[in-house]
């Protein structure tokens, strides 16, 4: 069995997944498997996964005749994975050598108190360039308690450590990935409460941006988590606010702790976030917005 499995769901990836896929075929840690999930791509997608998977057997490829969508995508990598460890790779993400082993490393200094790892961040753009390193140096998620975890989670807003290694048994006592937006910071809320993070003190993971992600087209990230979800009644807003407060409220936590981070949900999240809630009854109301 693998010690660590990298799961890439994918929808018409074509442009970048060749570099994102060569980037954790190139980790310096053998024991690593690769699950690849097709979520119906038209493109040239199928070719590149099959010739990865007929020249390296450590990679498996999936292929799905219909998008289901991404949050199911990204659920599906996990559940097929047979490992103890686990690290969602983006499809236009790069891990850089040595990401696998120092997380794995942290993991292991940190004993088992640590659920996940990450290491720093930095964002590239469309040609690979490097254009911004996050400010993750102290992100604080690695605190004693969880109120504090969450707390400097929502300050931070530091959801791309969701694309570290995390331990796939705290992973799944999580509801995993919701079909929603903003799933990555309830998820994140979830394993906060229940443990910290160990951070990896190396800039070892770039980070995509540019102007084809879901994150950069508006209401069609709804459609991008359920194509056929309502997009007028979605209420995108108001559904994580309630579910970040639920993450809190089903932890295994006293509830002291869970009165604390409520709190920071409401002051550090909901409070300045309000305008988000109104925005979501215009869209249902059909009233447009300027």
């Amino acid at each position: 069995m693998p010690r660590l499995t990298f799961g890439i769901p994918v929808y018409n990836g074509e442009k970048y997944l060749p570099e994102a896929l060569r980037s954790v075929q190139e980790q310096d840690l053998e024991d690593i498997e690769i699950v690849v999930s097709d979520n119906g791509s038209d493109d040239a997608t199928q070719e590149i996964c099959e010739e990865a998977a007929a020249a390296d057997r450590r990679v498996r490829y999936l292929r799905y005749g219909t998008n289901r969508g991404g949050a199911w995508n990204y659920c599906n990598v996990v559940d097929q994975a047979r490992s103890s460890l686990f690290s969602w790779q983006a499809a236009d993400d790069v891990k850089l050598p040595g990401f696998a082993r120092r997380c794995l490393e942290a993991l292991d200094d940190a004993g088992l108190r640590a659920l996940f790892a990450c290491p720093r961040t930095q964002l590239i753009g469309a040609d690979g360039t490097v254009f911004e390193d996050l400010d993750d140096v102290s992100l604080g998620l690695g605190a004693p308690t969880a109120h504090e975890r969450v707390h400097n989670l929502f300050v931070s807003q530091a959801s791309h450590v969701m694309y570290g290694v995390v331990r796939m048994s705290a992973l799944r006592a999580t509801r995993g990935l919701l079909p929603m937006v903003g799933d990555d910071m309830v998820l994140l809320t979830e394993l906060l409460c229940r443990g910290p993070m160990a951070s990896v003190d190396e800039q070892l993971f770039h980070q995509r941006r540019h102007s084809e992600q879901f994150s950069q087209q508006g209401e069609n990230q709804v459609k991008w988590h359920a194509p056929d979800g309502n997009v007028r009644f979605a209420f995108p807003q108001t559904r994580l606010d309630l579910e970040l407060y639920r993450a809190v409220l089903i932890a295994p936590i006293p509830w002291t702790e869970k009165a604390r981070a409520c709190r920071s949900v409401t002051t550090r999240w909901v409070g300045p976030r309000w305008r988000g809630v109104g925005s979501d009854v215009q869209t249902a109301m059909g009233v447009s917005r300027r």
